[in-house]
Formats: structure tokens, sequence, C-alpha cells
């Protein structure tokens, strides 16, 4: 197989031999230029001048002579802009942040597709306005006009920020292009190249069709196409959409040594052997795709997997395929992007900035919420930092949250827990006053995560984690860096909220370019990536419609219509670039594996892409040599294998355990749990799992219970044998909800108790003991007039029991909350402050005992009786 750049190498080192170094050479991509190379010094065992190599994006960066500015810088560029127009009506930055990308991503497509910005602008304002227009002619609303506004405006933000880059000598990249096309041969001349070849290429904007045009026509550059008669004949096919286009244009005519180099028909005559398989799940897909590798690996005892690429339609499959690789796959280059925000340095961030965004808003110097101090401490990251000490100083924190049970907490008050502090944890909790304490503290913990991931990789250098640990810090620290440069010379960024929110932003949109070895081992690239490349075994992923092509959804404020008029890239087009793509991938390969998620989502979405049904409908018709299988991969569980229930055999442990439960007593509770679930009975008691401890940020309705029989049983001690009286009860009564604040006070804060939920749930405690005495009272006045009496006999008194079952003695232990009597009948009681229904205290049948678990009240109660 002769791959396309060894043909580019080839062609260029026969027709320009004694003026390589005189060339230069423009690629889609980066990463093409990068396998160029290797495939130039193949074809020479002696040293010379390799010629300049660009991608398109660094190429026009060079000949325009300006600065190119990043997105972030961008962003604010935009924003100065932004605020000439519209003077003090200005949103704030952080607002205009949220849609301000959106307009960068159309300004820059305008710019590219060379067209009139007024006329498109002006269009798409009247369209707005015929959109708001009322039939019965009323006013606008105010969101109306303020709508419209947007829309009249957008041309104005154009023109000012255009104004003001031109003046300061900058240009986002569509500004670039546009400004090469209207003077390319001038800007040319400026640069001693004798031919400027451009390859590989398929899909070009408006702006890149006329700088080629421009410099063909001047005789200063050639062009080399990768086609195939397999999509460029056939007219319908969408993947020679663009090829045929520059094909009709007749390049001969502008310069009568450049033909259209080249076509071949390695997709109709080349043997392939093509298997398309579906697989449940992504997961499943990367596991798959680990056994494949391994395949390969097997059929050749020393395998060179350098041919061998893995492409990931799905870029978040990316960890699960390197995760599912074989132990024995040495080298692997990742050649694609990975989103930031699935990164855990992304997690970590946001994390820290909810921690400090909400201790902020609490106006309380160094005040943290727990929770955000708990889910800080517990990121993987936060553990690296604290090293050794990890696991000791987390769990010290967090048992002192629990035990004292603080919601709110501050450093102060960590530093007086004895455990030796750490730097990292000053560095985590440190008091952000302004964004300068931000970036200094989040510049810190950079160094410090640095330091880590070094020292990890330095005792392995084989370590993948520490290596993409080390790209993530990387990314995120050029992004912080250059937020504080950006912070410095604009006025915009100046609260901890704004930056937050633009941090997210940029987190989100960013993507990890992974640097290695390009032509070493394994190759795992997503599908653009791809370009100009060739190999001979493909493993694709996630060919799945919504993914390969990625569909229609559009971020954009051009509406599709005037998209289509004004001749920008709409979603025909980008479907048609992944088509070319996906059938390029092919024309050289002879082995390949294209897999599917069969899993349906919840958009319903679980089908084969449109082009790999298009490849099993008509691909072995063109290609007579090739074959290609449809397969399902199925995981067959057996069913002897489950279990029907869940048996847990009584080993001589557990019935230890229960002897010597029957020594100490059962309680009713512990016995209603055996009643309700026997299982629950098993890991609460014999397996001794317990829910973990948290902090109680609002009264729970345990919290409740206690508080009010602590408060009764209190104020009805001292009567304890003595007849009550009205004024007795009447007295407690008054008192009554000062005991009930102080119990709460053991649970809470008084601050807590004096808000929010809190509050609501302690009016509610106080009514419950206001309607209780109420009621007390009343059945006191009833007796009196029968002449009888109530008596308090006993409070909180435990009673035993025992039973004897075969040759075994089986105490029963139960502490009744009352024992009064009115005269007649002792009454055992026991407080509930949760509903209770008649029903769930009368029984019609003994046997209902055993298993109604309704009926655990009455059981308790019969127990405390028998």
């Amino acid at each position: 197989m002769q791959s396309f750049l060894d043909r580019v190498a080839e062609y260029i080192t026969g027709n320009y031999t004694n003026k390589l170094s005189e060339l230069c050479i423009v690629f889609p991509n980066r990463r093409a230029g990068l396998f160029f190379k290797t495939s130039l010094a193949r074809l020479s065992d002696k040293p010379f001048w390799a010629p300049e190599i660009y991608s398109i994006e660094d190429f026009i960066a060079k000949i325009s002579g300006i600065e190119i500015i990043d997105p972030i810088a961008q962003l604010f560029e935009l924003y100065e802009a932004y605020k000439n127009v519209e003077k003090e009506k200005a949103e704030p930055f952080d607002t205009f942040s949220q849609w301000a990308q959106i307009l960068l991503a159309d300004f820059n497509e305008i710019d590219s597709g060379l067209v009139n910005a007024q006329n498109l602008f002006s269009n798409l304002k009247n369209i707005k306005e015929l959109e708001s227009w009322n039939v019965d002619t009323a006013d606008l609303t105010t969101f109306q006009r303020e709508y419209l506004h947007f829309w009249k405006s957008m041309g104005n933000y154009y023109n000012e920020f255009n104004r003001k880059l031109e003046k300061e000598k900058k240009a986002y990249q569509g500004l670039a292009y546009k400004l090469v096309t209207a003077s390319t041969t001038e800007k040319i001349n400026e640069f001693s190249w004798h031919k400027i070849i451009f390859a590989g290429f398929n899909a070009l904007t408006a702006a890149e069709e006329k700088i080629i045009h421009n410099l063909l026509v001047a005789g200063k550059a050639e062009t080399l196409w990768d086609a195939d008669t397999y999509y460029l004949d056939n007219k319908i096919q969408e993947a020679g959409r663009f090829l045929r286009k520059h094909s009709i244009v007749d390049w001969n005519k502008m310069n009568p040594e450049n033909k259209f180099h080249w076509v071949n028909n390695d997709l109709s005559v080349s043997s392939k052997k093509i298997t398309v398989t579906g697989v449940s799940k992504n997961i499943g897909q990367a596991r798959f795709a680990g056994q494949l590798v391994q395949e390969l690996l097997d059929k050749n005892p020393t395998p060179n997997l350098t041919h061998t690429a893995i492409v990931l339609a799905d870029e978040n499959l990316l960890f699960p395929v390197l995760h599912s690789l074989p132990a024995a796959v040495q080298n692997v280059n990742v050649t694609m992007g990975y989103p930031l925000k699935n990164t855990p340095i992304a997690g970590f961030n946001e994390l820290l900035f909810q921690l400090h965004e909400n201790s902020n808003k609490l106006n309380k110097e160094g005040l943290f919420y727990h929770q955000d101090i708990i889910n800080l401490l517990r990121h993987p990251y936060t553990k690296m930092l604290l090293d050794t000490k990890a696991e000791a100083i987390t769990e010290t924190i967090i048992n002192y949250l629990h035990e004292k049970n603080s919601v709110f907490c501050s450093l102060k008050i960590i530093e007086t827990i004895n455990i030796k502090q750490s730097e990292a944890l000053q560095i985590l909790l440190s008091e952000w006053k302004n964004t300068s304490t931000v970036f200094s503290c989040l510049h810190q913990l950079i160094n410090l995560l640095k330091l880590f991931f070094s020292t990890q990789k330095e005792k392995d250098e084989d370590d993948r984690k520490a290596n993409f640990d080390l790209e993530y810090l990387f990314s995120y620290s050029k992004i912080i860096t250059r937020l504080q440069s950006l912070s410095e010379n604009y006025s915009s960024l100046t609260e901890i909220k704004m930056l937050r929110s633009l941090l997210l932003q940029l987190i989100r949109s960013t993507n990890l370019s992974f640097y290695g070895e390009p032509v070493t081992g394994l190759q795992i690239m997503g599908l653009l990536e791809t370009r100009t490349l060739d190999f001979e075994n493909i493993i694709l992923l996630s060919a799945n419609e919504g993914l390969l092509p990625a569909g229609k959804s559009q971020n954009s404020f051009i509406a599709h219509d005037i998209k289509r008029v004004f001749g920008l890239p709409t979603h025909v087009e980008k479907d048609s670039i992944f088509a070319y793509h996906f059938y390029r991938l092919l024309q050289r390969a002879n082995n390949i594996h294209i897999l599917y998620n069969t899993e349906t989502d919840e958009l319903g979405r679980g089908e084969k892409s449109r082009f790999v049904s298009q490849l099993l409908h008509e691909f072995t018709l063109i290609n007579k040599t090739s074959t290609i299988t449809e397969q399902l991969l199925e995981t067959s569980i057996s069913r002897s294998t489950l279990a029907s229930e869940i048996t847990i055999v009584k080993t001589p442990d557990i019935l230890d355990k229960l002897s010597k439960k029957a020594s100490d007593g059962f309680s009713p509770s512990l016995l209603n749990m055996f009643r309700n679930c026997p299982l629950k009975f098993y890991f609460h008691f014999i397996a001794g799992l317990r829910e973990t401890d948290e902090v109680e940020e609002d009264i729970g309705a345990d919290t409740l219970g206690n508080v009010i029989h602590q408060t009764l049983e209190e104020l009805y001690r001292p009567l304890i044998g003595k007849t009550l009286s009205q004024i007795d009860l009447q007295g407690m009564k008054e008192i009554a909800e000062d005991k009930l604040k102080e119990k709460f006070k053991k649970y809470f804060p008084e601050s807590d108790l004096n808000h929010g939920k809190n509050l609501l749930t302690l009016k509610v405690a106080c009514k419950f003991i206001s309607d209780f005495f109420t009621n007390e009272m009343d059945e006191v006045q009833h007796l009196t007039k029968r002449n009888r009496q109530l008596i308090i006999e006993q409070l909180e008194q435990e009673y035993t029991a025992e039973i004897n079952v075969g040759n075994k003695t089986i105490k029963l232990k139960g502490k009744t909350d009352r024992v009064d009597t009115n005269g007649i009948v002792t009454r055992i009681i026991d407080y509930k402050t949760g509903r209770a229904d008649d029903k769930e205290l009368k029984i019609k049948n003994w046997d209902e005992l055993k298993i109604d678990i309704k009926l655990n009240k009455s059981f308790q109660l019969l127990m405390y009786a028998w």
C-alpha cells in the first residue's frame, strides 16, 4: 500500500529535486505535516533541507503578517467593542460571555465565507422584524423591543469589532483569511518560495478557494487532491460533493501545468475485508476494540501496530478504549482532542469555586459550607495534594463536622483540630478576597499537582495516568495564565463569580491535544484527525447516526435559510465533509472493523450510521474482490448462575452473635426490623453495617422525636407518683417552648434555628407540645368530674422478660416512654411524633402480627405490656 503522503513525497522529490528547500507544502492539519516528514525522509539516505511545511491555518497566519488572537482574547476584545456600541445599556461580562462565543463563531464563518456582512445582517434583521410583527398592530412588548434591538445591533457589533482589531493590527482567523484574499499575490511575493503545494484538501471555504485560485493563476501554486472514482464519478454521492466542484472548475485553465492530481480507484479495485459489528453500550465497543487489537498481536509474533488506527467518532470513548487495550501494547499515540470538561481537573476546579463562592455568599470571613469541604476533601486531586496525610486529615475533619453537627466551618476551626496541618489545606481554604487572590491560589495548587504528577512519572515512565494528568494540568494552567494576563489588561474581569462563569465556559469549549511520537505505535484518533493519513488496519467505533455524521444541530445566530442563500456551510455541507472522511479512511485500508452501539438511548437512537448502511448495500456490487460482513455481538448470561433469592446460611459465628443477643435482650425495634425484612436485620445486627454519618442541616424526624421525648420526660419527672392537676399542666405548658429550644440547641446552634426549615420545624414541635398539654388538661378535667385521678407511675422505665425456646432462654427488653393510671386502668404510652392510623393499632387476628409490617406500633406496645 502506498499512502497518500508517500505519494506526495515521491511526487515532490521527483519533480522538484533541486528545489526542495524552496517549496512550501500546505496540509489541512498539522498532523499531516508530521507524518509527511517521515515519508519524505524514507526517500533519501542523505541529509537534505526539507521544504517548509504548514497547516492551512498556520500558512494564513504567516502570510497575513498580523497577530491572530486566541478565542479568549477575542471574547474580551468583542466585549470592549460591544460596550462602545451599547454604552450604559451593556450587559455585565458574565452574561455577555454566555452568548458572545456563538457570535464570534458566526463572525468567523462570515469572513472566511467572503460574505457581504452588511447584507447578511440586514436580511437577518428584516426576518426578525417580520417574526415580531403584530397583526393587530399592537405595540411591541419590552421583551420584543429588546429582542429586536439585538438583531439590529449585530451589524454594529461586527463593524466596531473589526474596526477595533484593525486599529490594533490584530485579527481572528476568518478576518485573517479575508485580508489575505484581498491581496494574496502581494503578500506571497514577500516570500521566496518557488512553489506552494496544497495537498490533501477536500472542502474549502470561499476564502481558501479564492486564495488558492489567485496563487494558481499567478503560477505560484499547485494542488494535489486525494480522490476516488467511487464517490467522485457518482454525482449523488455526498462524499464527492466538494471534489466534483473543484474538478468541474477547470483548474487547467488557471495554470496549464496544473492538473487535477490525483484520482484513484482503490475503493473499487483493492481487496478489503470489512466487518460491521453491532455492540451493546459504549464500554462494550471499547472492550471489543481491545480484543481486535489482541487478535492483530496474535497473528504476528513481532507485530508493528504503526499501520493500525483506532478511530473514535465519539471522543468520550478515549479512556475506555485506552483502559481496554492489551498490556502487550507498549506504544500508543493519541492524536485527537479530548474535552477538558471530562477530566478530573475540571471537577476539581468546579468544587473549589463552589466552596469559595458559597463562602462569599455567607458574608462571614473564612466560613465554609460543610458539604463543600467534604466534597473537595474527597476529590482524588485533593488526596494527592494532601499526600500521605490525606486519609488521616480527611477523616479527622469529616468526623469533627459530624460530631459537632457543624453546618458551617472555617479554617480557624479546622486548625484547632488535633491534626498535622498541610500546606495544601492552607491554600485550598485560604480566603478569596478578589480575582488576584484566586489566581494566586490556583497557581499554587497547579504547582503542587505538577510536582506530584512529575514525581509519579519519574517513578514509572510508562505510567499513562500520570502522563494524562500532566496533560490536563498543562491545558488548565494555560487557561488560568491567559485569563490572568487578560484580567490585567481588561477591566471586565473583576468579580470571582464572573471569573468562574468564564472559566467554566472555556473549560467546556477546550479540547486537549495530546502530544507524542506521531509515527510510532498504535494510533488513536478522531475522524477529523485521519485527514491525509492511511492505515492498513482500521477499527472505527461509534459509527452511529447522530455521531457519524454529527446531525443537524447548529449553534449559530444565523438562520439556515440565510446561510444557504449567502453560501455559508449548513448541516448538508458538514455531512458531506463527514462522508468524505469516512470513505477516504477506507480507501487504502485492507482490514476494516466498523463498530456501532446497538443500545437505544433516551432519544431512541441506536441505529448504525447511514454511511454504514450505504456501504452494506452497495459496496460489494462495485468491488467484487472484497467481502463485507455484518454481525451482532451478544453476551449470553446463564440463568443457572442467577440466584432466585438471597440466602444467608447461619454459620457458627452468626449463631454465636444471636446467642449473645438472646442473653443481652432483644428490643421491640430490633424484632420489628426482623419482621419487616430479615435481610435488613442481618445487615444491621449481624454484619454491623450502618448508614454513613452526615451533618444534619435540617431538623430530621429522629431529632424531632428525641427532643420532644426528652422535653416531656424532664417536665413530668418531678411529678412521678403525684396526682396531675390543671395547675401542674398549665405550668408545664408555659415553659415547654423554652425547654424545647434548650434541647434543640444540643443538636443545632441557635443561629440555625432562627430561619428557614428549622424555624418551621421548631414551631411545629411547639404546636405538638402545646396541643399535647391541652389534651392532658381536658382529660384531667374529665377525670376530676368522675372523682378519678391521673397519676404518672413511671417514665423511661426499662422492662425485661424471658421466654424459653427449647433449651435456650431468650431475654426480651424494652423501655416505655410512660406508664400512668387513671383510676381504672394502667396505661402504657409510647409517644409518636409521626402519623399513626387507627388500623395500625387495632388487631383482628393475632397471626397478623407475624406478617403485617403495618402493625409495628401494635407489636411494640403489646411487647411492653407483656
